[in-house]
């Protein structure tokens, strides 16, 4: 269901025009033209409503990964980042699920991806949590 107050479902329903770099039945595309990274920052987001990435539906999902990867093929970017946030602290700022492809041209340009070592982190007590969590139907 639309969310009247939602940028990207009121792209989907046509009350905001704009020109969709590719559009599918699931799916439209834009050139980031607001806040761009880089030559080619690309937006892509499912017609249907969905705040979270772990809350979309398998399809939308599909749809999405695969018109992502045409979009890559087409800028024929060697490098380049595919940016997914979800929730405010990861940083999303339109709550609607939604995929940036954002080309690295050169090093000054695009996405800043800086690794930060977190000491203390106890990944085997996470994996195992996980895979009980995974193994529940």
């Amino acid at each position: 269901m639309p969310e009247e107050s939602c940028l990207f479902c009121r792209i989907a329903s046509g009350e905001l025009k704009v020109e969709p770099l590719i559009e599918t039945e699931r799916v439209i595309g834009l050139l980031n033209t607001m806040e761009p990274f880089s030559q080619g920052h690309c937006v892509f987001f499912p017609k249907t409503h969905t705040p979270a990435l772990h809350e979309m539906d398998a399809e939308d999902l599909r749809e999405v990964v695969t018109t992502v990867q045409r979009v890559a093929k087409a800028l024929s970017a060697e490098n380049y980042n595919l940016l997914q946030n979800n929730g405010a602290l990861a940083g999303q700022t339109v709550f609607h699920a939604h995929f940036h492809l954002i080309p690295k041209w050169s090093e000054d340009e695009g996405l800043v991806y800086r690794r930060q070592p977190q000491h203390g982190l106890d990944q085997a007590e996470i994996s195992r949590r996980l895979k009980d969590a995974l193994a529940q139907p």
